[in-house]
C-alpha cells in the first residue's frame, strides 16, 4: 500500500497531521518558508475516510512537489477531489500526485484488463481507500476503453475526464432531460447499471451515426450536492473514422494512372 506508507512516514520528511474542527476548508498546508517542517491540518468533520485519506495526500503533493515549495494555503471542498479546469494548476497537479500515490498503475493492472463498469470504480474506492470520484477518474486516465467520467452540479455538467481513447469532447453545461444525470437531481429512480441514452444527450452532434448511444450509469452523491456520471462508448459511434473506407462513387479511375489531377503530397 503506496499511500500508506507515504502517510506513515509523514513525521519523518517533517510533517505532522492534525485534525481541526473547520468549516472553511477540508484541508491546510501550514510551513513557514525555508523551512523543512510543516503541519497538515484535516477538516475533522469530512465524513468519508477515503476524502480524509485523498485529502491527507493532496496535501502531501503540495508539499512534496517541486513546483510547490512555497505552497502554503488552504484547499476547500471544490480543490480537492475535483479536475474542472477552473482549477488553479497546483490544485490539479496536487490531485494527480494524490491519485499517483494512493492508486499505483502497477498495482491496478489487473482492474484496468476488464469491460469497465461503475462497480469497477466502485472496487477501486474500496480497495485503495479513495472516493468514488478519485477512483472514476483514476480508472479513466489508465483505461484503454472508450470511457469518461462527469461531475454535475445543480442540473449543470461542470468538468469532465475522458481516456485517450474516447476522443469526443463532452457538452459541459445544462444537462440534458435524456440523461440518467438529469434525472438524478429530480429525485427519479436511477437504474443500477449502465444503460444507453442518445449520444446527443453527452456529446456533440458531429461525425455521429443515426441514433448513436452512450452508456450512462449516474450515481448521487448528496453530501457533495453533485452527481457523478460513468459513460461508456461501448460501440463505434461516427459516421467516418481514420480507418473509413472512402466511397466507390468518389473513386476516380483515372487516379490510378498516369493521367490523374491530383498526386500525393510528399509529408
Amino acid at each position: 500500500d503506496c499511500g500508506k506508507c507515504l502517510l506513515d512516514i509523514a513525521p519523518q520528511i517533517g510533517l505532522t497531521i492534525e485534525e481541526v474542527d473547520v468549516q472553511n476548508f477540508d484541508g491546510a498546508l501550514l510551513r513557514a518558508e525555508g523551512i523543512p517542517y510543516g503541519t497538515i491540518a484535516i477538516n475533522r468533520n469530512i465524513r468519508e475516510s477515503g476524502r480524509k485519506r485523498f485529502t491527507i495526500a493532496h496535501e502531501l503533493g503540495h508539499y512534496l512537489m517541486p513546483n510547490q515549495q512555497h505552497q502554503s494555503d488552504v484547499c476547500g471542498k471544490r480543490d480537492i477531489s475535483h479536475w474542472g479546469a477552473h482549477l488553479p494548476s497546483t490544485e490539479l497537479d496536487a490531485n494527480r500526485f494524490a491519485a499517483e500515490i494512493l492508486m499505483p498503475s502497477n498495482v491496478m493492472a489487473s482492474l484496468l484488463k476488464a469491460e469497465p463498469t461503475f462497480d469497477i470504480v466502485r472496487t477501486i474506492a474500496t480497495e485503495f481507500g479513495v472516493t468514488l470520484t478519485a477512483a472514476g477518474y483514476r480508472l479513466v486516465e489508465l483505461s484503454s476503453f472508450r470511457i469518461a467520467i462527469v461531475w454535475s452540479s445543480e442540473r449543470r455538467s461542470i468538468w469532465y475526464k475522458a481516456s485517450p481513447e474516447f476522443e469526443r469532447p463532452i457538452q459541459l453545461g445544462p444537462l440534458s432531460e435524456e440523461t440518467y444525470a438529469f434525472d438524478a437531481f429530480n429525485k427519479a429512480a436511477l437504474p443500477a447499471g449502465l444503460e444507453p441514452v442518445p449520444a446527443t444527450a453527452w456529446l456533440y452532434d458531429v461525425n455521429l451515426k443515426d441514433a448513436a448511444k452512450v452508456w450512462e450509469h449516474s450515481f448521487p452523491m448528496a453530501a457533495y450536492d453533485g452527481v457523478l456520471s460513468f459513460l461508456y462508448l461501448k460501440d463505434p459511434i461516427e459516421k467516418q473514422t481514420d480507418f473509413s473506407e472512402p466511397d466507390e462513387g468518389a473513386l476516380d479511375p483515372q487516379d490510378f494512372t498516369l493521367a490523374r489531377a491530383r498526386w500525393p503530397k510528399k509529408h
